[in-house]
């Protein structure tokens, strides 16, 4: 046990105290607290900043000799608020040559109750006047022709846009409200997943090619060695996430005013507290399991440069159940058959059940089996790859072949 702790703190302490990983959690605290602060900061900036001194306003010409009112100019100035709206009796060749000069920077001229012709030099690919003006005179139309009728303003309303006093009544999971934070979360997860588990392969392997684990073989046990790496190593990658998380939040609440009016922020960060809980217990189940994994692959490479080729079999399967997880979410089926089996295979569950638990119904028993299967998966290949650990470790050259290893592991045993 003693043995077991003192790997735990090297391995723990050698990443939580390096360059990269005080740099890069540094960085994307700094991001984050950048990003939700921004709002504030760009408001006070706004609101105390010095007056800045306004050039003449742009000249937006009107032509109507159809309605011959006021109130479609008053309708133009609130679509432009910026432009200056003039009205004119000018032809067409005149208001062109006035447009191309500058001194309009358009003109609408208003041919009948529903056809307009506009003016300018070039459209900017951020406006869209056809569709602008058109509502403004399919509005006015509408209002025209039901007065026509003898209809009141408040009659035409209730008829154009009626009142419909409707209830949605939600018996599960609303996938709109939860769709955002799961997907954030499932791909923290996956991250945490490929980052860390190519650091404990990387690292594994790197003491292998030094010939630094022949000495560390005789001296600990290879259990103790290699649960030792792989929790310390864990426990420094939970703390990075916990610390990124946990100032996302800080950060969120303390601008919380500003956010109010933002659905999207208000989905991410209104996670209820069981979810959370959820969170936390698979991003562990799944986090271990498949960093054991990677440290069992990193054991098989004799030198650094091969861990990418050992550990490609299991990236690919961390690759495929996040493809799963991701079709199940956009196509909103999270019951289905695929779903549903992938929820209780361990290499999959952590982020097939989270997925599922978090969009959709799934029943407490059903939550149970999940994890416990996944534990007890995670405890078997923890103790499966401390053996593959114990033999790989001392292997060099060419890696061994599943038939090789499992052969070697028998003789061991016996």
């Amino acid at each position: 046990m003693n043995q077991f702790k003192q790997v735990l703190k090297f391995e723990f302490s050698n990443y939580a105290r390096s360059k990269p990983y005080i740099i890069i959690t540094v960085v994307l605290v700094v991001l984050i607290a950048g990003l939700l602060t921004y709002p504030r900061v760009a408001g006070l900036w706004r609101h105390e900043g010095p007056a800045q001194p306004s050039g003449p306003r742009p000249k937006l010409a009107l032509v109507d000799d159809v309605y011959k009112s006021d109130e479609l100019l008053q309708r133009l100035a609130q679509a432009y608020p910026e432009d200056e709206l003039v009205r004119t009796d000018e032809t067409m060749d005149e208001l062109r040559s006035k447009v191309v000069s500058g001194e309009y920077a358009a003109a609408v001229v208003l041919e009948s109750p529903l056809k307009f012709t506009y003016l300018t030099v070039s459209v900017s690919m951020y406006e869209d006047p056809g569709r602008i003006i058109g509502a403004i005179l399919a509005e006015k139309y509408q209002q025209t022709e039901i007065e026509a009728l003898g209809l009141s303003a408040a009659d035409a309303a209730a008829l154009v846009h009626p009142d419909v006093d409707g209830t949605v009544t939600e018996t599960g999971k609303n996938q709109a409200e939860t769709f955002i934070y799961t997907y954030i979360l499932i791909y923290a997860l996956y991250m945490a997943i490929m980052l860390y588990g190519q650091f404990v392969a990387s690292s594994v392997a790197s003491e292998k090619s030094t010939r630094a684990m022949e000495l560390l073989i005789t001296s600990a046990k290879p259990l103790s060695l290699m649960f030792g790496k792989i929790i310390g190593t864990g426990l420094a990658g939970l703390l990075q996430f916990f610390v990124i998380f946990g100032s996302a939040f800080l950060f969120y609440n303390i601008n919380g005013d500003v956010w109010a009016d933002s659905p999207v922020m208000q989905r991410i960060f209104n996670i209820p507290i069981d979810m959370l809980l959820y969170v936390l217990l698979f991003f562990v189940i799944g986090f271990f399991l498949y960093a054991f994994i990677y440290g069992a692959l990193g054991s098989l490479a004799s030198r650094t440069e091969d861990v990418g080729t050992a550990i490609m079999p299991v990236t690919f399967l961390v690759i495929i159940a996040l493809f799963v997880v991701i079709v199940g979410m956009s196509t909103g089926n999270l019951d289905s058959p695929l779903m549903v089996a992938c929820s209780y295979i361990p290499f999959t569950s952590p982020m097939a059940m989270f997925t599922r638990i978090a969009m959709s119904n799934v029943p407490p028993i059903g939550i149970i089996v999940s994890v416990a299967i996944a534990v007890a998966s995670t405890v078997g290949i923890g103790f499966l790859s401390a053996a593959i650990y114990r033999v790989g470790v001392l292997m060099y050259g060419k890696p061994p072949k599943l038939g090789e290893l499992v052969r070697t592991l028998r003789e061991k045993r016996t």
